[in-house]
């Protein structure tokens, strides 16, 4: 809701605090203290009161708006900028907002004064980065958070391991390459030579994105794009099938992945982790499943929800599969999303067809058509050529979208 006249941020300007919940907010006053100046260069002071005073920002969570739920704001703008929210995410939030129309202004200082009501439509915003296949400087993957945060995205999936396309197929299937991505002392050699993150460069990574409101997913990749696991053990390589995929039969791949998992979960404060869980043997479904079933289980002793790769629709078997692992759907025939909405599963759409980028292959984009998803797509959307596997704008099964890299 627009009014006359501007709101102007100069060397007078604060970053108030309201004293009511000042502790709550502090992190978020500095974050945007910083990127305030990176925008504007103007080194604004943080202070403390009661209101907003005059030609300020005003940081507060007075609100009782239940509808803008958890990052929602509301954001007023007549002598001061107020935004209000009932989390510290949600103040956040309302700081994006002040930059992406400062970065708009021509004077990059001016704000139209207003009042907007602003929260999103799904839970969870979300990004995934391959950096099994191609590694990435722990210091890119910070601005990607900074990016992310920016467009308000939350989920910031990373894929810590996998190999090229069908090496487990090929004869020398131990020289093809394949790269693990988490570095550990625990397991000496497993790490790949051309680039790896220790736990304190994931500590690190984990203090940039909660500043910024971002969630780090780790993603272990098993039983299947797991050559660089039995390259390591090549006992536990499946003597069926392609060496890329872990012996289901062998009580020690058990063994192997429960210790891998012991000692990375610490390393991450996300509540949920994805298992990896697509293409496997569709032949072996039934082994696939229960290797389903015990890591949700094992999981969850550890205090961490799961998520998985689409694949069940494809792996028909009797052995059930909880639906309290959250699927992870990246395309319609190895997941069919309304067959899973029916079984109880909540989705990521993480559809391949128009949510992946591949550089230089042929089967996915390399690069997104966002004219496409802007005019015709939503999250809802899985197909646009097959409007029977789409769910319902604002479906509670649907929690969020990924993009991937």
């Amino acid at each position: 809701h627009g009014d006359s006249g501007t709101f102007v941020v100069g060397p007078e300007s604060k970053i108030i605090l309201d004293s009511s919940s000042s502790a709550q907010l502090q992190t978020t006053a500095q974050t945007f203290q910083a990127d305030l100046h990176s925008e504007t260069g103007l080194s604004l002071p943080i202070a403390v009161a009661s209101n907003a005073g005059t030609n300020n920002f005003f940081l507060t969570l007075k609100t009782q708006d239940s509808g803008i739920g958890k990052e929602g704001y509301l954001f007023n703008v007549d002598s001061s900028v107020t935004i209000n929210a009932r989390t510290a995410n949600g103040v956040f939030y309302g700081t994006r907002t002040v930059l992406q129309i400062l970065h708009e202004a021509s004077d990059h200082a001016s704000i139209p004064r207003g009042y907007a009501r602003d929260y999103p439509l799904y839970k969870e915003r979300g990004l995934m980065l391959d950096v099994g296949r191609k590694f990435v400087l722990l210091s890119l993957l910070e601005n990607y958070v900074r990016m992310m945060a920016w467009y308000k995205f939350n989920d910031f999936q990373l894929h810590f391991n996998d190999n090229a396309l069908n090496a487990g197929n090929q004869p020398d299937w131990q020289h093809q390459y394949a790269a693990f991505r988490l570095n550990s002392p625990v397991f000496p050699g497993l790490a790949a030579p051309d680039g790896s993150y220790n736990e304190q460069q994931i500590r690190e990574l984990e203090q940039v994105a909660s500043a910024y409101g971002v969630t780090i997913t780790p993603e272990i990749d098993t039983p299947a794009h797991a050559l660089a696991l039995t390259q390591y053990h090549p006992d536990l390589a499946s003597p069926t099938y392609s060496k890329e995929f872990l012996d289901l039969n062998n009580p020690a791949t058990y063994t192997f992945i429960d210790s891998l998992w012991k000692t990375f979960l610490p390393w991450f404060t996300a509540p949920q982790v994805n298992m990896g869980m697509d293409e496997y043997a569709s032949q072996d479904a039934d082994k696939y499943r229960e290797y389903i079933a015990h890591y949700n289980t094992f999981l969850r002793a550890q205090g961490k929800t799961t998520r998985m790769w689409g694949s069940l629709s494809e792996m028909q078997s009797s052995v059930s599969v909880n639906p309290d692992i959250v699927i992870e759907d990246w395309d319609n025939t190895w997941a069919n999303p309304v067959d899973m909405v029916s079984q109880g599963f909540q989705l990521i759409n993480a559809n391949d067809l128009e949510l992946y980028i591949v550089p230089h292959a042929d089967y996915f984009h390399d690069y997104l058509n966002t004219q496409l998803l802007y005019t015709s797509w939503d999250p809802s959307i899985f197909s646009l050529q097959n409007p029977a596997l789409n769910l319902q704008p604002g479906d509670p099964h649907l929690l969020l979208s990924l993009i991937h890299i």
